[in-house]
Parts: C-alpha cells; sequence; structure tokens
C-alpha cells in the first residue's frame, strides 16, 4: 500500500473516532437537560453538572431568569422524583424553588442526589448549590 493510502486512512479513522466522541458527548448532553415544558432554565452545580429544572409557579421563573442575569449562586431545588435522564431523578416541577438559605440536611450535590436516589425520595427534598447557566421559554 502507498504511503499516501495510509496517511488517507489513519485521517479517516480519526475523523470517525473524534465524531464519535462528540456525537457521544452531544448526546449525553441532551439527556442531562431533558425536560418536558416549554419553560425551562439549566442549573449547573459546583461540580460543573448540570440539569434542568421545569419550575410552574411564575414567582419562581422569574427568580431562576433573575439568577442567570446576574451570575448568582442559590439553593435551587424541589422534591426529588424519579425521571428518566442521565442523573436518573429531576425536581418535581410544582416544587421547584429558590432559596439562600435551607437546612444543611437537605443540601447536595447533582452527583450526590443521583448516586442515592432512593435516600433523597425518602426524605423528600434536596438542594442544589447553583447558577443558572442557560433559560430557554
Amino acid at each position: 500500500m502507498k504511503r499516501w493510502h495510509v496517511a488517507v486512512a489513519v485521517v479517516i479513522g480519526l475523523v470517525v473516532v473524534l465524531g464519535g466522541a462528540v456525537w457521544t458527548s452531544y448526546v449525553d448532553s441532551l439527556n442531562t437537560v431533558k425536560h418536558e415544558t416549554n419553560r425551562w432554565a439549566v442549573i449547573e452545580d459546583i461540580n460543573g453538572d448540570r440539569m434542568a429544572v421545569e419550575p410552574v409557579r411564575n414567582h419562581i421563573w422569574s427568580e431562576l431568569v433573575q439568577l442567570n442575569q446576574n451570575g448568582t449562586r442559590m439553593w435551587v431545588g424541589g422534591i426529588v422524583e424519579r425521571y428518566n435522564d442521565k442523573w436518573g431523578f429531576r425536581f418535581k416541577p410544582d416544587s421547584v424553588t429558590v432559596a439562600e438559605v435551607t437546612a444543611e440536611g437537605l443540601q447536595a450535590t447533582i452527583r450526590d442526589i443521583s448516586a442515592n436516589i432512593d435516600y433523597w425520595l425518602s426524605l423528600g427534598w434536596a438542594y442544589v448549590s447553583a447558577k443558572v447557566v442557560e433559560i430557554h421559554s
């Protein structure tokens, strides 16, 4: 085989591998911010993990929009329920809330909740220290 054939084959192989990695990352990010409504925000916790929240109440939506605009980190949480996304849970939309302070026992990260969903389901509520990185309405 000629040298340039080998080089072309290597380049094509690299493109396929890198393309697959990019596609996998893209699909994974979509699953991370899975949502069901037309109004949702993406929160990012202190580990850089992201998930979507879909508040039903207008005043909570306004608070999330404000957090996105000023880049402030606050406690975002709600009642934990199982959900078919990357993390296996979401905050129940009608319970989503934003708080400056919360009980220490209710504080977690997205990954912590995901790793021990049954605990958080039994506890009910959880809060994540987060900033709002995207707003969609």
